[in-house]
């Protein structure tokens, strides 16, 4: 009984042994993954700063070109705000002098009929024999006091 007693005690020491070669083992590679895991993760760290120090001076030259568009943009806009208010200004002055031009004709196509119905009212041929009247008269006394020159 002793033998076995001492077997079994062999083969358990022999399990323990092999578990803690198997342990070990598996100590060994875990290390040596844990390695690799730090040296990728410290390649992509550098990486990433490596990207950083290229990428963020183009970043600020492109936001501070992006800044001055916007600014040039807002003084464009003010510009075209001020142009807009201009031509509403201007468009309301033509409107203003639009009206008031329709209502100096209106108020003035009423003296130009009354004007044109006195003309109508005149009796050219009346006035025409006048004036031939009045030549008839004035001849003589022109040839008159043509002759004391």
């Amino acid at each position: 009984m002793n033998d076995n007693m001492s077997k079994e005690t062999n083969t358990g020491h022999e399990t323990s042994e092999e578990l803690l070669k198997e342990l070990v083992s598996n100590s060994g590679k875990q290390l040596f993954y844990t390695k690799l895991a730090a040296f990728v993760a410290f390649v992509a760290a550098a990486a990433l700063v490596v990207c950083l120090v290229i990428l963020v001076p183009s970043v600020v030259k492109t936001v501070n070109r992006a800044n001055e568009v916007m600014a040039k943009a807002s003084g464009t806009i003010e510009l075209a705000d001020t142009a807009i208010a201009s031509v509403t200004e201007m468009s309301n002055s033509i409107t203003v002098m639009g009206n008031n031009m329709d209502t100096f004709i209106t108020e003035n196509a009423e003296s130009v009929e009354q004007v044109m119905k006195k003309l109508d009212d005149i009796d050219f041929e009346g006035l025409n024999s006048a004036i031939k009247d009045l030549g008839d008269v004035v001849e003589p006394l022109a040839n008159f006091f043509g002759k004391f020159k």
